[in-house]
């Protein structure tokens, strides 16, 4: 039977001991409480260029599954549309393509957030929209 493990590439590996002693707070008697966001990248699209910016034309993804950040700059809800060809057309809020490609809404001035799954290609309604990969160096690799 195959065993899926979780892995996580690193050179160092910490002891959860000494992270969980180092969290603790003596003075409030708890752990200490600081939110870290994701580290969100640009869409490379060459070896030297890179963008946010994905509503002239549909953008590429580097690889399958990866999960999105996407910020709507605006006072307006905007839409992005993923697809697994670079043929897609942006769709206007739950309006269908042929192929089932469908306009995903970007409430104004704020975060949504994408797993692409099998698609690989993503374009928006308007310039206001920013799109970012959110990078994770895990994977599933298959053991057995």
């Amino acid at each position: 039977m195959a065993k899926y493990v979780r892995s996580i590439p690193s050179t160092v590996v910490a002891d959860p001991n000494s992270i969980d002693s180092t969290s603790y707070n003596f003075q409030s008697g708890g752990k200490k409480n600081l939110p870290v966001g994701p580290h969100l990248i640009p869409i490379p699209t060459s070896s030297t260029s890179w963008t946010t910016v994905v509503n002239a034309a549909p953008v590429g993804l580097p690889k399958l599954g990866l999960n999105l950040a996407i910020y709507n700059n605006a006072g307006t809800v905007g839409t992005v549309t993923i697809g697994n060809t670079p043929t897609i057309t942006s769709q206007a809020i739950g309006i269908s393509d042929a192929v089932g490609n469908v306009g995903v809404p970007c409430p104004p001035n704020s975060w949504t957030y994408l797993s692409m799954g099998i698609n690989q290609w993503i374009v928006s309604s308007a310039a206001t929209l920013f799109v970012y990969i959110i990078e994770d160096s895990t994977f599933i690799s298959k053991e057995g």
